[in-house]
C-alpha cells in the first residue's frame, strides 16, 4: 500500500493549491505579491495534479523499474510541468505571449532535465563482478 501514498499526497497537494489559487483570485485585490503568490500556486497545483499522471505513464513505459525510481522521476517531471505552466502564464501576464518563446522555454526545461540526468553517476551493482 506504500506505493499509493505518493500519488495520493501529490494529488491532494495539487487540489489544495488550486483551491488556494481560486480563493486568492476571488478574495484579494491584484497586487505584485498576489501575482507572485498566484504563480507559485499555479506551479504547485500543476505539479501536484500532473505528478500522478506522470507516474502512471512512467510505470507503463518502464515496468521493471522500482517504485522509488518512478516516484522520483514523476516528481521531477511534475515539477518541470508546473514550471512550464507558471512560466507560460508569466509570459502572458508580461505581454510576451509568443509561440516561439513558449517553445524556447520548453526546450530550455528539456535541456535542464537532460543535464540533471547526466550529472548523476549510474548505480553500481551490489554483487561481486563475474570474472
Amino acid at each position: 500500500m506504500k506505493f499509493r501514498v505518493t500519488p495520493t499526497l501529490t494529488l491532494v497537494l495539487g487540489i489544495m493549491a488550486g483551491i488556494g489559487l481560486v480563493a486568492l483570485v476571488i478574495y484579494s485585490p491584484p497586487t505584485s505579491w498576489g501575482v507572485v503568490l498566484a504563480l507559485f500556486l499555479v506551479l504547485v497545483a500543476v505539479m501536484g495534479i500532473s505528478t500522478p499522471i506522470w507516474r502512471m505513464f512512467l510505470q507503463k513505459i518502464l515496468p521493471k523499474q522500482k517504485n522509488y525510481v518512478t516516484d522520483a522521476m514523476s516528481w521531477r517531471f511534475g515539477l518541470w510541468t508546473g514550471i512550464f505552466a507558471a512560466s507560460v502564464l508569466l509570459l502572458r501576464i508580461l505581454g510576451f505571449a509568443n509561440n516561439v518563446l513558449f517553445l524556447a522555454v520548453f526546450a530550455l526545461l528539456i535541456m535542464m532535465e537532460m543535464f540533471w540526468q547526466q550529472n548523476f553517476p549510474p548505480p553500481r551493482s551490489s554483487g561481486r563482478s563475474r570474472r
